[in-house]
This record gives structure tokens, C-alpha cells and sequence, in this order.
């Protein structure tokens, strides 16, 4: 059943949008594809889709967070990436390096604002991302 949770969506988000690539060469993680934004957590769908979706489900609160956490759900883009890039190691460690600055760029921004819901995700992520780096040097 979880995994039917997982496949509606990337379905429904195909069939709305287009697949426009996996954007091999956008190390900034900005021009994800449908499939790919369907991945992640439904927090970052407005950040890539725009007023298609819209509500406070969508978006990561400001409020609570503050407005440095934009480079989340890039990063996340960026390691998902990574984790599906094989045999060429130089292509993983940027994604990588890129995901970890914009994790951190997070993290710094998010210090004064202990109550974001995201910021234990964005820590986890950070020290996920270190283990992965030091394992394909």
C-alpha cells in the first residue's frame, strides 16, 4: 500500500507535466523533471510547479523557518541524482558537493529558528551526504 502512496503520485504529476528531462548538466538542481519533483516531499512541489499547487502542504513555512530554506529541496534533487548515477563517480561526487553546500546554505539559514520542521531533515541530510562523499573518494 505504501508503495502504491508513492506511485500515484509521479503518475498524476507525469500526466499533468510533461517529463522535460532529467537535466543532466543543471548541477543546480533547479530544473528537476515531473517524475523527479513527484519523489520528493509534497513541501517542495510549489517551489518547482509554481501556483499549481498551492496551500500550506505544498510549501515549507516561512513563518517557522524562515526564507533560507529554498535550497532544500534543491539539494534534495541533487542527492536523488546522486543516488541514481552509476559508474561515474565524478558525475555523483558533484551532484554531491552540490547538494551538501545548498544543505548547508540551509542550515545556516535555519539557525535561528529552531521550530522548522525542517531543519532535523536538512541536519540528517548534511551527515547522509558527508558518509556518501567519504565513501567515493
Amino acid at each position: 500500500m505504501r508503495t502504491l502512496k508513492r506511485i500515484v503520485p509521479v503518475l498524476l504529476l507525469a500526466c499533468v507535466f510533461p517529463a522535460t528531462g532529467a537535466f543532466a548538466a543543471d548541477f543546480g538542481g533547479w530544473h528537476p523533471s515531473a517524475s523527479e519533483v513527484a519523489l520528493l516531499p509534497r513541501f517542495c512541489w510549489k517551489q518547482f510547479f509554481g501556483k499549481k499547487f498551492s496551500g500550506p502542504q505544498f510549501e515549507i513555512p516561512r513563518a517557522t523557518c524562515g526564507v533560507g530554506t529554498n535550497h532544500y529541496c534543491p539539494a534534495l534533487v541533487l542527492l536523488n541524482r546522486a543516488n541514481r548515477t552509476f559508474g561515474n563517480q565524478s558525475l555523483r561526487r558533484k551532484y554531491l558537493r552540490f547538494a551538501k553546500k545548498k544543505v548547508q546554505y540551509t542550515l545556516r539559514w535555519t539557525e535561528k529558528y529552531p521550530a522548522c520542521p525542517i531543519r532535523d531533515r536538512a541536519e540528517r541530510m548534511y551527515q547522509l551526504i558527508d558518509k556518501e562523499l567519504m565513501q567515493i573518494r
